[in-house]
């Protein structure tokens, strides 16, 4: 292994890295099954709530439910 070939795989582990960190924020699941609903969630608001540690699905849930 050379120095390109380490770069590229330490390259590749922070993208990783940085994957799984947005996909732990972003609740993907959730804002799809609002979406469908109806409800307008924006993806920054599950975010925001994820950071101040509101559980997004204890607030978007109920939304869902209300929305005729």
């Amino acid at each position: 292994m050379n120095g390109s070939d380490i770069l590229a795989l330490v390259l590749l582990g922070v993208v990783v890295f940085f994957f799984g960190l947005i996909l732990y924020f972003v609740p993907i699941g959730l804002w799809i099954t609002a979406l469908f609903s109806g409800v307008r969630v924006r993806i920054a608001t599950l975010i925001g709530m994820r950071l101040r540690k509101v559980p997004p699905g204890q607030i978007v849930r109920p939304l869902i439910s209300a929305t005729p």
